[in-house]
């Protein structure tokens, strides 16, 4: 079997949710799942990550949306845009080396994982990128195609670990 490769696709750095919202539009990926992952306090960390210093260091993430493809019954990988890690890579993989240990996390640190039908993500998103604006400008470069709305925005109601009107959220546990 041929793995997804990232330089196939279309990416953007700083945003993930749209770079995954344009992988479920993919005929390969329809029958997959998104993960949405943050935490109950403000942020939680992720190592592997392409914008932290080294590999190994955590870097911290207010939220980070990834795909769960089922290649096959008994294959399902994470495809991350931004990891160091290979962009498709076996789930179990991904989390033993992406994740520390949950007992060395404060709880509103740990991350919990949203998890939803490619399809219903793709239906369902809508962002018109104001979270990445300030009274300055861009935080980070917008992508050259167009947002997912113009005018609307509901990523916080993906984002917000409290709400349950999208998906399933799961723990690491759970989710494994």
């Amino acid at each position: 079997m041929k793995l997804p490769e990232r330089e196939h696709y279309r990416y953007q750095p700083s945003y993930c949710e749209e770079n995954i919202w344009h992988l479920c539009q993919q005929p390969e990926f329809q029958h997959s799942d998104v993960i949405v992952m943050a935490s109950k306090g403000r942020f939680f960390p992720i190592r592997c990550q392409r914008k932290a210093n080294t590999p190994t260091e955590p870097l911290l993430w207010d939220y980070h949306v990834v795909l769960l493809w089922h290649a096959a019954p008994d294959a399902r990988y994470i495809l991350d845009f931004d990891t160091t890690l290979a962009f498709c890579t076996p789930i179990a993989d991904y989390f033993r080396q992406a994740f520390l240990d949950e007992s060395l996390l404060k709880p509103r640190f740990v991350p919990l994982f949203r998890v939803m039908p490619s399809g219903e993500y793709a239906e369902k998103l809508l962002s018109d990128r104001r979270h990445m604006r300030d009274e300055y400008g861009w935080l980070a470069e917008p992508p050259p195609w167009p947002p997912t709305s113009v005018t609307e925005s509901n990523l916080h109601k993906f984002t917000d670990m409290s709400d349950a009107d999208y998906g399933k959220i799961l723990t690491a546990a759970q989710l494994l």
